[in-house]
């Protein structure tokens, strides 16, 4: 029997997007983006290649940073996409 590999599929489906977010259990990681526009423990502005993303909540931080992902954490309230 074959062994089902959904989890290397997903990664390289999620890999050859221009960028991606996933939200689980108190924590946001943004893949790709370009820059980071406003930080605040209540708010967080990304800019992403063809939009902008607000993440609003408390106690809001960055826990992990390279230069094209982050990992958000916190009491995430909201995340607005804004599209140019």
């Amino acid at each position: 029997m074959k062994s089902l590999h959904f989890r290397n599929y997903f990664k390289n489906y999620l890999y050859d997007l221009d960028d991606f977010i996933t939200i689980y259990d108190k924590h946001l990681h943004v893949f790709n983006y370009q820059k980071l526009n406003k930080l605040t423990d209540t708010e967080i502005i990304l800019q992403m290649l063809n939009k902008e993303i607000v993440v609003t909540g408390n106690e809001l931080k960055i826990k992990q940073m390279t230069k094209q992902e982050l990992l958000i954490t916190g009491n995430i309230l909201k995340v607005e996409f804004n599209y140019e």
